[in-house]
């Protein structure tokens, strides 16, 4: 079975469906709306429902019908469940359903019936099917009720919350109804019930409409109630809500004032008071309306919680002028409701919608679209809305039918657009692209010809129209505000892949701030809080991403700018920002501004900084610089920071400040380079004299351990005449009569220093003394002080030095020294007849321990074994040693065979191979004394390779005393075999 809303959905489906669509751009002109050409705003159609009898009333809440027919049968649909259900009915009653009130989510309803003597009302939940009458309701008719809208109450069905009622003689009664309060003993629905004002003043006169809402989630309240001639509103704050009656709180405030109301047109006998919410906000009205009998009055709701109203202002769609006509020839509606737009007015034989937003001038409102109803229906009723789901319903006496709003904002936007109302038409627009830049573009117009340029170039930037052209309209005026923006807006909506773009539009706005600060600076220097907004501005624009990486591609072109401007200290802030560190230092260099080039150098200690730039900062400012340096540490490489040190000619003072930063390099960072330690001793020799020879001395007298090069710092110590470094020196390199030679020009000490150093050379050492000696002797005549170094060096005796004395010398000079030296050689010859004396005696007890050994034997008996095979040892050729150990000769050549070279072990078998054939060819007795010769001479060769020591006790063990028992290459083997 097809439900009654699947129906509906189908019918207009099939009536109107919209094809997917892809991307379509700007350039296209693309409106994606032109496919609604010639399909209505309104879309009708008959729901699958046929009533038993003819439909006097119907209301639908939150997809949830009540209607009510001739017969007094009152029918309930869920539209969600496709449910059709007869409450409790009044058939048998004699009275007639006057009106039906179903509050907004359908959970509660409200019957007023009557006939001509009395009235009753009566109460229905969704969950009862019964009928509960209002048991303190009595007298006039409820002509009206204003529902509790909070959605909070919406979250339980069993109340409704606090209500008014408006009844036909003007009375406003507040009421709480709910199956709650219906328990047992206690038939009634009514928890209580309150007359809290009277509009009548003694003059009975029907509440047509009666609505009360909540002003968002504050404690303000509204209240609206209209009579067939008057417009009430009561405006105030309810702060307790437990309260009850709770808008009792709202009308005590008028008590005790005047009458205050609107004069409106009569309305019309059937009129009834209409809300539009947005978005079905009950907390967001957005304007409220009824019909007249000249036509509808629509206001907007504005709430003035100081002057206590609801609405400032009202137009009134006048009948007469929908069709363009000024007469009085027209029809009353019989309902009407609202749209976002429009409001639909229900005549005897058509709908009509009428546009809420357009034209301006209300007299001349005319007809947006309209719809003609079929009579075989019989006559329309009633047109009403579901104020959840915004579906409009259409009731005639046998038929219903729903309205479905297709693309109701399709014109609006160009109504706005024409009233300059632009952001109402983009909020229309929002999802149509073409429609949006029309708009957009309509609006940049409105701000340009109203000279409000910066808005104008605002939204300029943001449409796709000629950029040549907007760009041209703004250089025309002479504020240059309005173009800046417009490219920084531009700037914007490029992407990163526009590079061409994105470099024109950028350096045409760095263009437009250097000159703007240019004025400011030599034009306007009284203001300068403005040239530091301005300043920071430029800044942070510089300072962003897409802009950072176009700086970096056009360093030139900006810098340029920036110069053409004179803006130096923005040159100065933009290389620091993008860390162009070297043009800013080279800057300062250039402005003699060596503290900032300094500072600058310190915090941002960049290598390739220092390597450019030290050798102009040690010139200008010496110590700074190489603390700067020295500071730095092992982040530079001593050798390339020295290069830019080497000056030509430097002063002391620089001089020094590079001998501080050598040592350091040297001393701290162990700096072993070779050309570095020479441009150390090279300044020390022009600079610092007397640090050169501790550096030497540090250094050592190896020359394999100095870092510098001996023969370039021995011949710079020649050309500026250090003797004392000469010697130093020559000693490195291993020249010690030169050195000697060297010292002796200095002083006899350092000579006699020099010559004392070569203690593991005796005649080295001697040579020295000689040549000290000589020319003590020879050149200053010193006998004495030669004779002094007999007693100094060890190695020079009297004899040496003898020949170096003049003949006229007498023996006196040196006669105790010939003495002494005389003692010592007989001390000498004594102590070599000594030891030619031990030497006699020990050989005498070699002799004759050789020949006890000639003379010695040892016992052989026939059970001895060879300790290499154990076998008997008698039964082959042996060897025995007087460790004990016996061999048999095969036994002690396989032993010694791994551990002796291969030449040795080929010996001693052809020795074995002789010895045989000897042994063979034994035939006479002359012959055989040869052989015996020779044969004793081939055994005794044999004997000195086999027999020279014990295997087991000689050398060849005691050699192999680290050699594991099992070899690494068996290890595995073996150690399976014992697993």
């Amino acid at each position: 079975m097809i439900s009654i809303l699947d129906q509906f959905e189908q019918g207009v489906e099939s009536t109107f469906k919209i094809a997917p669509t892809s991307k379509q751009s700007l350039d296209e002109s693309f409106d994606r709306d032109e496919d609604l050409r010639g399909v209505p705003i309104l879309s009708k159609k008959k729901v699958n429902f046929s009533p038993s009898d003819k439909i006097t009333q119907l209301l639908v809440s939150n997809e949830y019908v009540v209607l009510a027919m001739v017969n007094n049968v009152l029918l309930r649909i869920n539209l969600k469940q496709d449910n059709i259900e007869e409450i409790d009915t009044l058939k048998t009653s004699s009275l007639k359903v006057k009106q039906l009130f179903l509050d907004p989510f359908g959970e509660h309803l409200l019957i007023s019936c009557g006939n001509i003597t009395s009235s009753q009302l009566f109460y229905a939940t969704k969950q009862l099917s019964k009928l509960k009458p209002v048991g303190k309701y009595q007298g006039s008719e409820i002509t009206s009720v204003a529902w509790n809208c909070d959605r909070r109450v919406k979250s339980t069905s069993s109340t409704t919350g606090p209500i008014l009622l408006g009844n036909s003689s003007g009375a406003i009664i507040e009421t709480q109804l709910g199956t709650e309060f219906d328990r047992f003993f206690q038939g009634s629905v009514v928890q209580y019930w309150k007359e809290v004002f009277d509009i009548s003043k003694g003059q009975p006169i029907p509440i047509i409409g009666l609505q009360y809402h909540r002003v968002g989630k504050s404690d303000l309240f509204y209240i609206l109630a209209i009579t067939p001639t008057k417009l009430y509103q009561f405006v105030d704050f309810i702060f307790n809500k437990d309260e009850r009656p709770m808008l009792q709180q709202i009308f005590n405030n008028y008590l005790t004032i005047p009458e205050r109301f609107y004069e409106v047109p009569t309305l019309v006998k059937h009129g009834k008071l209409h809300f539009y919410f947005l978005n079905n906000d009950f907390t967001v009205p957005k304007y409220f309306g009824f019909l007249t009998e000249l036509g509808v009055f629509v206001a907007e709701v504005d709430i003035n919680k100081d002057e206590k109203t609801i609405f400032s202002s009202h137009e009134l769609i006048e009948y007469s002028r929908l069709y363009g006509r000024d007469d009085d020839d027209f029809t009353v509606p019989l309902s009407m409701t609202f749209t976002r737009y429009h409001v639909l007015l229900l005549f005897p034989e058509r709908v009509i919608a009428v546009s809420l937003v357009a034209p301006a001038d209300r007299n001349a409102s005319q007809v947006m679209d309209e719809d003609y109803c079929s009579d075989s229906h019989g006559r329309l009723l009633n047109i009403t809305k579901d104020l959840m789901t915004g579906t409009i319903w259409l009731y005639a006496e046998r038929a219903v039918f729903r309205y479905k709003m297709i693309k109701e904002d399709r014109h609006v936007w160009k109504v706005y657009l024409d009233k300059g109302m632009f952001e109402e038409a983009k909020e229309i627009c929002i999802s149509n692209p073409y429609r949006m830049n029309q708009v957009l573009v309509r609006q940049a117009e409105h701000f340009f010809n109203s000279k409000q340029y910066e808005n104008s170039a605002l939204i300029y930037a943001n449409l796709n129209v000629s950029f040549e052209e907007i760009v041209l309209k703004f250089l025309h005026l002479n504020e240059k505000k309005p173009i800046k923006l417009f490219l920084m807006k531009k700037l914007d909506s490029l992407k990163s892949h526009d590079y061409t773009k994105i470099t024109m539009v950028t350096l045409w706005l760095i263009e437009l701030f250097s000159n703007e600060l240019a004025v400011l600076r030599n034009y306007k220097q009284g203001k300068p809080q403005e040239y530091a907004m301005l300043q920071e501005s430029f800044q942070n624009f510089l300072s962003r991403p897409i802009i950072q990486d176009c700086i970096r591609k056009n360093w030139e072109s900006i810098y340029d700018i920036l110069a053409s401007h004179g803006d130096v200290n923005f040159m100065i802030w933009l290389a620091l920002e993008n860390q162009d560190y070297k043009r800013v230092i080279q800057h300062y260099l250039n402005e003699e501004n060596i503290a900032e080039a300094l500072t600058l150098l310190d915090n941002h200690p960049f290598s390739e900084l220092f390597y450019t730039y030290s050798s102009d900062l040690v010139e200008k400012a010496p110590a700074q610089t190489v603390s700067i340096l020295i500071k730095q540490g092992q982040k530079l490489d001593p050798l390339k920071v020295i290069n830019t040190l080497i000056i030509p000619n430097p002063s002391e003072r620089l001089a020094l400040e590079i001998i501080r930063y050598l040592e350091y390099s040297i001393h701290c960072l162990n700096c072993h380079v070779e050309s570095v330690h020479n441009y150390l001793i090279s300044l020390y020799i022009k600079h610092n004299k007397e640090k050169l020879m501790n550096y030497l001395k540090l250094q050592g007298r190896e020359i394999t351990a100095v870092s510098y090069n001996p023969e370039f710092a021995l011949r710079l110590c020649r050309e500026h005449q250090l003797g004392e470094a000469c010697v130093q020196l020559s000693i490195v390199l291993g020249l010690w009569e030169a050195a000697v030679d060297l010292a002796l020009t200095v002083s006899v000490d350092l000579a006699k220093t020099t010559a004392s150093l070569p203690n593991n050379n005796m005649e080295l050492s001697k040579k020295l003394w000689l040549k000290i000696a000589q020319y003590v002797v020879k050149q200053n005549n010193d006998i004495e002080q030669a004779m002094r170094f007999l007693e100094e060096c060890k190695f020079i005796k009297i004899e040496d030095i003898l020949p170096f004395f003049p003949d006229f010398v007498t023996i006196d000079h040196f006669k105790d020294a010939v003495c002494s030296s005389l003692e010592e050689y007989n001390k000498d010859i004594q102590s070599l007849k000594e030891e030619m004396e031990d030497a006699t005696k020990s050989a005498e007890v070699i002799r004759s321990e050789i020949l006890s050994f000639r003379n010695g034997y040892m016992l052989i008996q026939p059970s001895n074994e060879c300790s290499s095979c154990q076998e008997q040892l008698v039964t082959k050729a042996f060897y025995t040693f007087p460790c004990s150990h016996c061999f048999h000769a095969d036994c002690l050549i396989k032993e010694m065979q791994p551990y002796v070279d291969p030449s040795t072990i080929t010996t001693i078998k052809d020795l074995q191979n002789q010895l045989s054939v000897l042994y063979q060819n034994n035939k006479d007795i002359t012959q055989s004394l040869e052989l015996i010769s020779r044969r004793d001479k081939v055994k005794e060769s044999l004997d000195k390779l086999l027999a020279a020591e014990c295997f087991f006790c000689g050398e060849i063990m005691i050699s192999l005393i680290d050699k594991p028992f099992i070899e690494d290459a068996d290890f595995e083997n073996i150690k399976q075999e014992w697993e």
